[in-house]
Parts: C-alpha cells; structure tokens; sequence
C-alpha cells in the first residue's frame, strides 16, 4: 500500500513538515506541492523518522524543495532521517545538500 499522510507545523523562523508513510510516484506530488510552498515561506525541516520507504521520485521532490528553498533564502533539511534513507543519501551524494551540516554522513 502506498499511502502517504504528513502534518506541517509552523513554528517561529520555521517550518516543520513530518510526513507518514511510504513517498513514491504515487504520493510524491502533492506531497513536493506542500514542500514548495513551505519552502518559499520560511526554513523546513522534514521529519523523516515516520517514512517507510521513498524511491526516485520522492528523492526528486526532497531535491526540489531544496532548490526553491535556495531561491527563496531559506534552507531545506532532512532531520531525522531512517537508516535506510541514509545510506541512499550517502551512496547518491543527495546528504550533501538535504542533511544539516552536522550530519552529513
């Protein structure tokens, strides 16, 4: 089953998006739609520790939330992030970009 359901808290400098589930073709784009738009309007935080499973898709929306985050001068991270994330960030080279400094593997 792919089914994807997140919340979006907003906090003082910024905002946190904590996504459930699996983030596939399937449930991706409206999924990076709510990405996009909290980028544009401040810092993001996404909340992994409650995704089961993301392919390319969900990569790619992760990717795209980071560049509108950039061109809006906000930062786009992914904290925390399930093991089996990080060790498709670290062999994509995607941990660069997507984890805070502190963390890249």
């Amino acid at each position: 089953m792919n089914e994807l359901s997140w919340t979006v808290e907003r906090e003082a400098r910024r905002v946190v998006v904590v996504p459930v589930g699996a983030v596939t073709i399937t449930t991706s784009g409206e999924f990076e739609g709510v990405l996009l738009a909290a980028a544009a309007e401040a810092d993001v935080v996404l909340d992994l520790a409650g995704v089961t499973f993301v392919d390319s898709s969900g990569l790619s929306a992760f990717v795209a939330a980071y560049k509108a985050g950039v061109a809006h001068g906000h930062t786009v991270v992914l904290d925390p992030v399930p093991p089996f994330l990080a060790r498709v960030l670290k062999v994509t080279g995607l941990g660069t970009l997507l984890l805070s400094p502190q963390k890249v593997i």
